[in-house]
This record gives C-alpha cells, structure tokens and sequence, in this order.
C-alpha cells in the first residue's frame, strides 16, 4: 500500500510542476511568478543581454552604515531604477555575512541598451502592438519596441531619443523629442469620461414640530445639470472641443469623449500644479453635486530612460530627504462677501482638498534638516486602539527647528510635508501645538505595519548621507545571450537523449527506470527554478547539465549495487532493497561534498560581487539536493514497481548488458 501512496505522491509532484512550467504567468498565495520567457523562467543577463552594476556605499560622516540603513539605499536604488522605466530590474544587497553588514549594491538591468519610455494608459486601453505601429509610422521611428510589462503599463524601447537643446542662456532651441511625442500620444488617443450627477438631499419638516419650517417650494429645489450646463462647465476651463453627450434614460448622467486630457501635478520645475483632470473635476462641482465620476484611456504615466549612462546618473545620486512647511487653503471666507468653502465644494470636501490639492495650498522650505533627524522606527500607538505609528528622534538642533514648525503648524491648522526624492512619503498635521524634545510620532489612516516600516527605513536611510561608487560594470549583448541560450539548450537536449538511450541500452530496466527518474527530475528542477524563482545564467546552465551527471551516477551506483546482489544469490526484491541501502552512503556522501563546495563558491561569489558565481554554486546546490531525492525516493519506487510485474520473473533484465554471462539471478520466486 505505501507504494501505491509513493507513486501517487511522485505522480502529484510531476503533474504539479508541468502545469507551473506549462502555465506562462502562474499566482500563488499572492505571489506571480513567470513571464514571457521561455516556461516563464527568469534569465540573467549573460542569457538575456544587459548590464551588470556593482556599487560600493560610501558614508560621508565616516561611520558604517547599519543593515537597515543599506536596506533603506536597496530600496531607495530599486524605486529610481523602477521609476526610470526598466521593467523587471534587480537590486541587490552584497557582502556581509551573519554578523556583519553588507557593503555593496547589485544593480541588473536586463535590456537596458539603448534609450527607453514607459507609459500607462488607463484601464490598458492601448495594446503594445497599436502603440508600436503609432511609434512606427506615425513618429517615423521604425527601431522602436515596444513590450507590455506585468503590472499593465507600456516600455517603448529605442536606440536613441533626442534630448532638449538649449543657449548659454538657457534658452530652448530645439525640444526634447519625448515632449513632443508625448503631446502627440495625448491627442491621438481618447479618453472616455462618465460623470452622474445627484439631487442634493433636501430635509423634510416634521409634522408637529414647533421648530419645523415651511415646505421647500418645488421652484426652489435645484434641478439636475443639463447638457448645456455640461458643456458650458468644460468651455469654461478651454476645453469647448469636448464630445459631450447626455446618456438617453438616465437623468443627471453624461459621457464625454475628449483628446489630449493632461494630468501632469508638477510642471518641469518640479512645482505642483492643477492638472487638466482636477480642473475638470471642479468646473464639474461648480454645477451640481457629482455623484461619480470615471475615465478610460488616461495617460497616466510617461517616464523617460536614456539607457545605461542615464540610469547610472540617476542611481548614483545621494537621496534627497526634505521637511517642507505645507501652507493649507483657509478654513474661514478672506472676507464675508466671498462664497466659501471655494469651487463649489461642500465644507467636508473643502477639509480635504485645502491640504491635498496643489490649487489650494503653497509650500516652503523650513529649518530642519535631514541630517538632523538622528533616528526613525516603526511603531504602535498607545491608544484605546493601537495604530501602526513612525517615530523620529531628532538631535538638539533639529529638535528646536521641529519644535519651531511644529507649532505654527499646529496653530495654522496646516501641514508638515515630508519628502523623499521629491516624492511626498507623508504629510501628517499636528493638534496639540509645537512638538519638543526631538521626538514626534507620524500616523495615517491607511497606514499599516509594512508601510510603518518602509515609511521609517526610507527616513533613515534619507537621513544618511551617502555616495555609490562604481566599482563594477560589464555589458552583455542581448544577441549573444540568445545565442548562448540556444546553443545551451540544445547542448542539454542533446546530451539528454544520448545519456537516455545509452542507460536503456546498457542497464536495461533499471537504466530504463533511470531515464523516467531523469526526465521527472528534469521537470521538477525546471518547475523549482521557476516558482522560488532562481535567476538561471549561462553558468547556472551548465550546473543544471553537470547536475545531471550527478543525478546518472547515483543510479549507476544503484544499479551496480543491485547486480552484485543479484549474483550473490539473493532474490529480486532483496537485491533491489539492499542495492539501495548500500548505494545511498555512497551517493550521500559524495552529494554532501558537492552542496560544500557549493556553499563556499557561493559564499566567494558573495563577498567579491561575482553573481556568475552565485548564480552556479545556487543551481547546483538545487539540482543535487533534488537528485538525491530522485534516486533513493522515485527510482527506487518505480524498480520495486515494476519487480513486482511480470518482468520480475526474468531478473537477467535488471541485470547489465556485460555482466550476462556467470551464474544466473534469481527472481521473485
């Protein structure tokens, strides 16, 4: 019965791992693992082309940084490597062993050769192929690519991309192409807006009620927008060449097809604007109480790359932490004769949009610096409901600035905006006046313990000025990383089947079993790779090959083992049970040294920033530990399996090809 109940496992693991490998894209417990290469596997650089960069961390105020300060520069590299439009990049930290830190940053930029755009529309209304033959044929850029990424957006990859030219005075003389290709993608795609409009709730007197007042008139209730007033609201904000139509049985609700919607918050200076959506948003409320409202086809991101050397440029900068002082829009009318809350917002909108929208505030540097703030760590607040929280410690110096600003926050009912990269992590209020002593708790609403903790591992490593040196680069062609996977791969095909003909030629029934161990094995290596995922290298490759090699001589060792029993004069199922027993300290042994030295190349691969290395001593350490298991575990069932049949009875068939001659086996009887 346990052998039934192993073949049966054996079975779910094989069926298992073809369906990962046969499924491109596969989800698991919240995690994607796959893509659009080969059985969805992840390839590195020297299979994929590339660039490999290795940076060393520098502290400028002389001490060493601490683990989560370099986890802090890790993220801080990946967000900027992501934000320049590489899809799929890696950073990793190096060095550093169980007591100490790590001392590098890894950088791998698969593809990354020329100069690269990537852009979202919204609900993915654009596919890849319509925006490649637009870059082809309408903007006279026939080397443009153009791939869809896995979280939806759009990476236009192309040789070069002239950038803005300017005087000695700094005068524009020629544009930058990607402003203009922009624009023109703005106004070749639409975008398709719905808006609803609802009456506003009108109270009802109670009957009996001494405090009750008359009945609303029916004229006085006001009405729902019309399509004139509609139309009227966008002519207001210049955009009169909308589409606008009001949908038929279904008062209050109209859909608008416009071109050349621009979004942009910040203009070129980095300065926060009103983009053309939240201008629309309020000639909308200026009209009627908005129900909802909805878009497709929104350009929503275009991030320009100018390859290699630019994306080194931006990885090398220091991050820039900043606490700005957030001025919010009043909460009373300038004067009475002014209709507040502004924009036709009711008071609950205006408590929100004052500090949030870039039209209602203004923003200015303030005293503290970032290299005041001596620490920042997650926490939970000590309420009657705990809440995740970010503390900050602050030195005396930073803590008198905080204190300063702090408190005019506080009697301004205004905000202290923090940023990152000149990205806006949070921008807390304070209610109970000015904060001392340096230290200061930041809480959200939609904070949670991971984003605490990002939130306070980002402020630290902010707060650490640091410089990237550049210690290693090395460029691989994308075509000859083609080339080397193919050849490789028909290398192990190659190599596979010869091995596969040879064990069944020689072995006969046990080479036989061999062969299905290999193939199972195969499979379930390649499933492995994929779901962990492992990053498989040129050399990685060849340690999938070489393991191979170890998986066959663990079942020749099995084989040879069960013959000599077999001669001894025991029958087939002992034979079988003892050759396996006293193969497997051989074929443990020789395994183990085989993980070692995996370990210690990876361990070398580690500390002197070889990932070629790694990416072999990995490999390996997988395909051994899973031939070990194949031979003792799957090639062991499937040879009792099979003694058991009929075959049992002709033991000269588990027996090699020159060993015939002697006495004879005995079979099961």
């Amino acid at each position: 019965m346990s052998r039934f109940r192993g073949l049966v496992l054996l079975a779910i693991l094989i069926v298992a791992s073809v369906v990962v490998l046969a499924i491109s894209e596969v989800s698991f417990l919240g995690l994607t693992r796959g893509g659009d290469s080969p059985l969805g596997l992840t390839f590195g650089l020297d299979l994929e082309g590339g660039t490999h960069l290795v940076y060393s961390v520098v502290p400028e105020d002389g001490r060493d940084p601490t683990r989560d300060d370099m986890e802090g520069v890790r993220n801080i590299i990946d967000k900027r490597v992501n934000e320049f439009g590489v899809s799929e990049a890696s950073v990793q930290l190096l060095g550093g062993g169980v007591d100490s830190v790590p001392d590098r940053v890894l950088i791998q930029i698969p593809g990354q050769t020329g100069a690269s755009i990537s852009l979202n529309f919204g609900a993915g209304t654009v596919s890849a192929e319509t925006l490649e033959a637009f870059f082809q044929n309408e903007l006279g850029r026939p080397d443009a690519t153009v791939k869809e990424n896995e979280n939806g957006s759009l990476t236009v990859h192309l040789e070069k991309i002239q950038a803005e030219v300017r005087d000695v005075a700094g005068n524009v003389i020629t544009p930058s192409e990607a402003d203009a290709w922009r624009a023109r993608i703005i106004a070749q795609y639409p975008v398709a807006l719905q808006v609803g409009f609802i009456l506003p709730q009108v109270s009802t007197p109670v009957i009996g009620d001494d405090t009750a007042v008359d009945p609303i008139p029916t004229e006085n209730v006001e009405t729902l927008p019309t399509l004139e007033d509609v139309q009227a609201a966008f002519a207001s904000i210049g955009r009169d060449d909308a589409d606008i139509e009001a949908i038929n049985g279904a008062e209050g609700l109209f859909s608008i097809l416009m071109y050349g919607l621009d979004i942009s918050r910040t203009d070129k200076n980095g300065t926060p604007i009103l983009g053309e959506d939240q201008k629309i948003q309020t000639a909308l409320r200026s009209i009627g109480n908005v129900q909802f409202t909805s878009s497709q086809g929104t350009l929503t991101q275009w991030i320009v790359g100018g390859g290699v050397q630019e994306a080194k440029n931006v990885i090398g900068k220091t991050a820039k932490l900043e606490f700005r002082y957030r001025e919010c829009g009043d909460l009373l009318p300038p004067s009475s004769d002014i209709p507040w809350p502004p924009d036709g917002l009711s008071v609950d909108e205006w408590g929100i949009e004052r500090c949030t929208n870039p039209t209602y505030f203004t923003e200015s540097a303030t005293e503290i610096d970032a290299a005041d703030l001596e620490d920042a760590f997650p926490s939970v607040s000590q309420g009657a409901i705990p809440r995740p929280i970010v503390s900050l410690v602050f030195n005396e110096k930073g803590a008198d600035a905080f204190f300063e600003v702090t408190d005019r926050v506080s009697r301004q009912s205004d905000r202290l905006a923090i940023y990152l990269d000149g990205e806006e992590l949070v921008a807390p209020g304070v209610s109970d006046g000015g904060i001392s002593g340096g230290r200061a708790i930041i809480e959200g609403g939609n904070f949670t313990t991971e984003s605490v903790r990002t939130i306070a591992i980002q402020l630290r490593s902010g707060s650490l000025p640091v410089e990237l040196e550049l210690i290693q680069e090395r460029n691989v062609d994308a075509v000859l990383g083609k080339n080397s996977l193919q050849k490789s791969l028909v290398a192990g095909a190659v190599g596979l089947v010869m091995l596969l003909i040879f064990m069944v030629a020689y072995y006969k029934i046990p080479g036989f079993v061999a062969s299905v161990s290999l193939i199972a094995y195969t499979i379930m290596l390649l499933a492995i790779f994929k779901m962990i995922p492992v990053t498989l290298t040129l050399s990685g490759a060849a340690a999938v090959i070489l393991s191979l090699g170890f998986a066959v001589d663990a079942n020749v060792l099995i084989a040879e083992r069960t013959k000599e029993e077999l001669r001894s004069g025991r029958s087939l199922f002992a034979a079988i049970t003892a050759g396996f027993d006293r193969a497997w300290p051989s074929i443990r042994d020789g395994n183990m040294s085989t993980i070692i030295v995996a370990i210690v190349l990876f361990w070398f691969g580690d500390r002197f920033s070889t990932s070629v290395m790694q990416g072999f001593a990995l490999t390996l350490a997988i395909g051994v530990l899973l031939s070990m298991f194949t031979a003792f575990f799957a090639s062991r069932l499937l040879l009792r399996l099979l003694a058991s049949t009929r075959l049992g009875n002709h033991p000269n068939l588990f027996v090699p090809v020159r060993d015939q001659s002697g006495s004879e086996p005995r079979g099961n009887s």
